[in-house]
């Protein structure tokens, strides 16, 4: 039995594996995870970490069997990012969780949270690089944040109309559809560059993506657990 933490900006989530299956997933608060780790039985586990460097400390020191997520690790794919020590760790799951489920293919990984990132892996098995962008709430929080009159808007992401009949509509309007316009461009012109390219949707909101997506184009795949399964696979590959 192996664990997997993935440390997020505001919450943990640990997922249980044997071997290649995925069997549980939990989420966990910041301050009680060490004692939430003490009741789960595990021979093995890695860390993937957003910036939360004390707490990483905490763990590894709490239980000197997890193994901290880098680039440096053996890893199935050949990383080509020119800043490979700056690469997330999320990204390079996904890179490595696109190679468990489409191999010697080419690849495009959209994870859909906090940002919005893009991963490209050739079918060589190389990662190259990609593009971040911000995501739906980041966006909206940006426009209250850095103009003097728009509101504060809590919205749900759902289908809008093009529309807005009023500003707090016209916000949800910019941010959703101006993002999905976003991540179907983006889809397009990595199929000008490659026509033979899986795309691979995954992060928080990855079933409303899909619903949207997959109506304008083709090849288009979900899977909202494909980190914590590359962060398993990279495990397997370093235990």
């Amino acid at each position: 039995m192996s664990i997997v933490l993935d440390i997020g900006n505001t919450r943990v989530k640990v997922a249980q594996f044997k071997n290649q299956q995925l069997l549980n997933v939990f989420f966990y608060n910041k301050d009680n995870i060490i004692k939430e780790l003490k009741n789960l039985t595990f021979k093995t586990g890695i860390i993937s970490n957003v910036g939360n460097n004390k707490l990483e400390q905490k763990l590894l020191t709490s239980f000197p069997n997890l193994v901290l997520m880098s680039s440096k690790l053996n890893l199935p794919i050949v990383i080509k990012y020119k800043s490979a020590i700056s690469l997330g760790h999320d990204r390079i799951a996904n890179a490595v969780g696109a190679y468990n489920t489409f191999p010697n293919r080419n690849n495009l990984v959209i994870d859909v949270g906090t940002c919005i990132t893009y991963d490209f892996i050739n079918k060589s098995n190389e990662y190259l690089g990609g593009g971040i962008s911000p995501g739906f709430n980041l966006r909206m929080k940006a426009l209250s944040s850095f103009t003097e009159n728009l509101p504060t808007v809590n919205f749900k992401i759902k289908s809008t109309p093009l529309i807005g009949t009023n500003t707090e509509k016209s916000m949800e309007s910019g941010v959703i559809n101006g993002t999905i316009n976003e991540i179907i461009q983006n889809i397009s012109d990595y199929q000008q560059l490659h026509p033979e390219i899986n795309v691979i949707l995954t992060g928080g909101d990855t079933t409303f993506i899909k619903s949207i997506v997959s109506t304008k184009k083709n090849s288009i795949f979900a899977d909202e657990n494909l980190t914590l399964k590359g962060l398993n696979t990279v495990l397997i590959y370093n235990a």
